[in-house]
């Protein structure tokens, strides 16, 4: 059987108009877009799924990084990470958020924290997680085991923080810096009742200003109750 040129034109066309409509690729996928000052945008397109790992398109540096999630990405919540040039994750802050990943949420872009920077990679995965809060805090424990005595401060990076306490006697304290926490050698004091820093020693340091630096505690010349806890960026070891 034989067919018109005209009848075949004609189902060509309707056949590819019953052809199922495909989505745009960008839909199911992860875009990272690099930016910054006097830079061209840099967009890395990546498959939602596993963990995957891309070169940057472009190094940079940039100052900000967005994540756009595909509307046809089942995992809202996905998060990526980029790597500097000696392969460390770039902390990021977005509003009230720091972070070494970065979610989309609607929100626009994350500003990276310390400076801009060169990018060499692109990570994003599926496990990754919004960071713990504990890891932009400064937690100052204070204690005395011989009567179960604890009580515990937290502070927020930035400038000179007092908080009272009131209370007593401990015999050890313990500086714990988040690891997001800029200025890890922060420094703090505790005071007695009469306003006067308390002396104490770790190892070798005999100090009234104490550190983290994954030492542990701090033991008191002498028990003592504690009035006043400050945590200071200028304060600076050897004060005793």
């Amino acid at each position: 059987m034989q067919y018109s040129s005209v009848f075949l034109a004609a189902l060509a066309a309707t056949t590819a108009l019953a052809a199922p409509w495909q989505q745009p690729s960008a839909d199911n996928k992860l875009q990272v877009v690099l930016s910054g000052p006097g830079v061209s945008p840099a967009k890395s397109v990546l498959p939602a799924g596993n963990r995957v790992a891309q070169q940057a398109s472009q190094t940079g540096p940039f100052s900000f990084v967005e994540l756009r999630v595909g509307k046809n990405v089942e995992n809202k919540d996905y998060r990526c990470q980029i790597l500097d040039e000696a392969g460390k994750p770039i902390v990021v802050q977005r509003g009230a958020n720091t972070d070494v990943t970065f979610a989309d949420g609607g929100k626009g872009k994350w500003t990276f924290r310390n400076q801009a920077s060169k990018v060499s990679k692109v990570i994003c995965d599926p496990t990754f997680k919004k960071i713990d809060a504990s890891a932009t805090e400064i937690r100052v424990q204070l204690s005395n085991q011989g009567i179960e005595l604890g009580v515990q401060r937290v502070f927020k990076e930035g400038q000179r923080q007092e908080q009272a306490v009131g209370t007593g006697p401990f015999t050890t304290i313990e500086i714990v810096v988040g690891a997001l926490v800029q200025k890890q050698d922060i420094r703090c004091q505790v005071l007695d009742n009469a306003g006067k820093p308390i002396v104490a020693t770790r190892g070798a340091n005999t100090d009234v200003t104490f550190s983290d630096a994954d030492k542990g505690e701090w033991t008191f010349a002498q028990e003592s109750d504690v009035s006043k806890i400050i945590c200071d960026p200028a304060f600076r070891a050897g004060s005793a």
